[in-house]
């Protein structure tokens, strides 16, 4: 009866968060159903927690967030555990997750035409792959609006019949997002199989990278 009320009782989990380099990552919280801890400025963490199988969610404002599996449901306490924690990049632009692959940037080129403009990817250009639900993080970038691409790698046209007013072929879609900590978005789009482009857009307008050499500031990338 003494051993069944000793195995029953609460063990004591203990473990560091570090970053890719091995530098201790302070402040992060490791969040479990029944039990949670932040870890020390050195990176260490000790929380107590019933015996059993703890599947800790572990984050912090400036990485991205990752698991951490502990199984104490031996006798004595588990051996320390290590997570470890990707800090979030820095350069402005999108970033396909988990991995946190930069999409771009790459130019949209504005060819125009006596009744039509068209807003194109260049020839050639190589599309990264985004497995569904095509999680991404929104690094210190401008506002933007998602468009599909056609077959051509356009993004959009512009039909005119008088010279003064272009009507677009498609609208753009603004993007829901969740903010994690200032400058840092995450987006999660619901989109179908097919290539993709954000594009920079303020003000209802499309934002010129080099309107001399009329090309548009995008982020390209396909959905398979």
């Amino acid at each position: 009866m003494v051993l069944y009320l000793f195995i029953a009782c609460e063990v004591e989990l203990a473990g560091v968060v570090h970053d890719e380099d091995g530098a201790p990552v302070g402040g992060a919280v490791l969040d479990a159903e029944v039990c949670d801890a932040v870890s020390a400025a050195d990176g260490t963490f000790r929380v107590r927690c019933p015996r059993g199988l703890h599947h800790f969610l572990v984050t912090h404002p400036t990485h991205a967030a990752t698991s951490l599996d502990v199984d104490a449901t031996e006798l004595f306490a588990p051996p320390p555990s290590e997570a470890t924690l990707r800090a979030w990049p820095t350069v402005p632009g999108l970033y396909a997750e988990p991995g946190l692959e930069r999409l771009g940037p790459t130019p949209l080129v504005r060819t125009v035409a006596a009744a039509e403009q068209r807003f194109c990817l260049p020839e050639g250009t190589a599309l990264p792959a985004l497995v569904p639900p095509a999680a991404m993080l929104d690094v210190h970038s401008f506002d933007w609006r998602l468009y599909p691409l056609d077959t051509a790698g356009c993004a959009l046209i512009l039909h005119t019949t008088d010279g003064r007013y272009w009507q677009p072929n498609a609208t753009g879609v603004d993007v829901p997002h969740t903010e994690l900590a200032p400058g840092y978005r995450h987006v999660r789009p619901e989109l179908a199989a097919g290539r993709y482009v954000a594009v920079s857009w303020h003000d209802g307008f499309l934002v010129p990278l080099d309107p001399k050499a009329d090309t548009w500031e995008a982020w390209a990338f396909e959905v398979r």
